[in-house]
């Protein structure tokens, strides 16, 4: 038994050797700054998108507040609900088609760019014909990324707006409003495990997909949690940087966040290596 126990221990040791190994063989810290070019502008054009549509149909502006708030700094929720605002009060159908064009057209390249990037960290670095996947995985994002941030941007006054036609109970309105964190954290693991499995050129096993993609997220909701509380409580990137201080952290945030999505493939991958 004890003999066991020492094998395990040493091949737990050796997967945690090979995860941090492969930040730096992967290119872990470039690659996700190239990524987060892409995902930069893929979601901006939903706000202008999402916010046009809401001015131009006249329904109720939303915004990024209560809990859900927590995992963004305060400067970078501000300028978030600022360019809400502003697209809301100023919608025209220009802007509504080019949010729309464009909330399909950057998906593509950020997802092309994720798949290449995820079989870069498998050693498969065939460009093999995957064009239905990057396009399913892209619908995915289109779909399901939109509907976690409005989860993210659906606040209380909203949903009252919702409860007129739709018959609420006061208590669930609140319950809303407490609980919405949870959902998005169960989107954002049920999204990387499809991203997981999906993008390898060779299909993973499941086993090798899961641990990655629970890792990840709880990295992506612990780093987003003190990441905001330090540039709202200590860095005060608004000060250092003046005006531009809120578009700084948002760039910090978004590319630990890939880089987390990205070391979740790494790990299962040093899991793949050690246990197959």
């Amino acid at each position: 038994m004890r003999g066991l126990g020492e094998k395990a221990d040493r091949r737990w040791k050796r997967v945690i050797f090979h995860t941090l190994d492969g930040y730096f063989s992967n290119g872990i810290s470039k690659t996700a700054a190239s990524l987060t070019y892409y995902f930069i502008f893929a979601i901006f054009p939903f706000l202008i998108f999402i916010s046009s549509l809401l001015g131009f149909l006249h329904l109720p502006m939303i915004t990024v507040e209560g809990d859900a708030s927590a995992l963004l700094p305060a400067d970078v929720v501000a300028l978030i609900n600022l360019t809400i605002a502003h697209m809301t009060e100023t919608s025209s159908g220009a802007w509504l088609t080019f949010g729309l064009v464009f909330t399909v057209w950057f998906p593509l390249r950020a997802v092309s760019s994720l798949v290449g990037a995820i079989n870069g960290i498998y050693g498969d670095e065939k460009m093999l014909k995957h064009t239905l996947r990057i396009i399913f995985l892209s619908l995915l994002m289109i779909i399901f990324v939109p509907v976690l941030l409005m989860v993210l941007l659906i606040s209380k006054e909203v949903m009252e707006f919702i409860s007129i036609f739709v018959p609420m109970a006061e208590t669930f309105i609140d319950l809303w409003s407490r609980i919405r964190f949870l959902p998005i954290s169960l989107g954002v693991l049920f999204f990387i495990s499809g991203v997981y499995f999906l993008s390898p050129n060779q299909r993973p096993l499941k086993r090798y997909v899961f641990p990655g993609a629970i890792l990840s997220t709880a990295a992506w909701i612990l780093f987003s949690a003190g990441f905001a509380y330090y540039v709202d409580h200590v860095g005060k990137y608004s000060v250092i940087y003046g005006s531009i201080g809120a578009i700084i952290a948002f760039l910090v945030w978004l590319n630990a966040s890939v880089a987390a999505l990205l070391m979740g493939a790494v790990f299962n991958q040093a899991l793949r290596r050690e246990f197959q």
